[in-house]
């Protein structure tokens, strides 16, 4: 993905090596079960946006490299307990650790992977006033997380359904950026500058996947099409479909409630323009990241932001 850019690969390639001397513990079972979670795969967007993000500034690695860990373990942890609330089986072509072990154990490698979190911001040399972003991302996430649950089986507006995905994806990109300029001594006001530049970009991916499910014999993490939709959320494209065809509700209501063939929901989701109108905001939120990235100072990496916009 940085093929384009040099440094930022450089940067990547040596975090990778940093995170996984991180992810340890006097444990064994913890130790094996965090670095499971954790170095089996993903993009590393979030940490890439923090060296990005920092990359504008007085860069250190000693500064970025914890804060971008941080959030990418955050997000480890997440991904442990959002499996045990799905009862998911498989995670990124593997099974899930509530699925390998128990409920109680991926409970506690998730909790565990929160502490080491927390320890690891710690290490960025943060004032702990500049360390309030990870402590309100983390309760917007668990905001995000219950309003998803409470929500279940029922078909949220746009504007329900966008609260949600800024809380739960928007938040950990937002929050990368934001800690990366912290560390890098940006001023605030360019700081939140990449932080808009993460939710927006964050909005954008969360809905891109949402379409990717629908059209792709598999999800981005290895789940089952239409998985969120069988587990009773009603994802972008279905509140489209229903908002541009209210006869529709009927037949995702019917499905929740264990009627009809998912086959033919995806037909009325089509039929109904929920994946082009899906498309559409998705679009919108790209071109407020492509806006954002003229309001931030202009260095050689900023270049990796348009090209990473226009990947979404």
């Amino acid at each position: 993905m940085w093929n384009n850019f040099p440094v930022i690969k450089q940067e990547i390639t040596a975090f990778e090596e940093y995170l996984e001397k991180k992810v340890t513990s006097r444990n064994s079972f913890l130790k094996t079960a965090s670095r499971e979670a954790v170095l089996s795969g993903g993009k590393r967007l979030r940490p890439a946006f923090a060296v990005i993000a920092a990359l504008h500034g007085d860069y250190d690695r000693k500064r970025t490299f914890p804060a971008a860990a941080a959030v990418e373990i955050l997000h480890a942890a997440t991904l442990v307990h959002d499996d045990i609330i799905d009862e998911a089986k498989i995670r990124r072509g593997r099974m899930t650790i509530s699925e390998k072990h128990n409920t109680n154990l991926a409970v506690y490698t998730g909790d565990y992977l929160l502490t080491r979190s927390l320890r690891l911001l710690l290490e960025t040399g943060l004032k702990p006033e500049k360390l309030e972003i990870l402590a309100r991302s983390i309760s917007l996430l668990c905001e995000g997380e219950v309003e998803q649950y409470l929500g279940k089986y029922k078909i949220a507006s746009v504007y329900q359904y966008l609260k949600r995905i800024l809380s739960k994806t928007g938040i950990l990109f937002s929050a990368s950026m934001i800690l990366g300029a912290k560390t890098a001594n940006l001023p605030d006001d360019i700081a939140r500058r990449f932080g808009r530049f993460g939710m927006s970009f964050g909005a954008a991916f969360q809905i891109r996947d949402d379409i990717k499910d629908l059209l792709s014999e598999q999800s981005a993490e290895g789940k089952p099409v239409l998985n969120d939709l069988k587990e009773g959320i009603a994802t972008l494209p279905v509140i489209m479909a229903v908002k541009n065809n209210p006869e529709f509700l009927k037949e995702v209501t019917d499905y929740f409630g264990g009627k009809g063939d998912i086959k033919y929901i995806l037909q009325g989701i089509r039929a109904s323009n929920g994946i082009e109108d899906a498309e559409k905001l998705k679009n919108r939120y790209v071109e407020k990241c492509r806006a954002i990235i003229k309001e931030i100072p202009r260095t050689q990496y900023t270049d990796a932001l348009s090209e990473i916009a226009e990947w979404l």
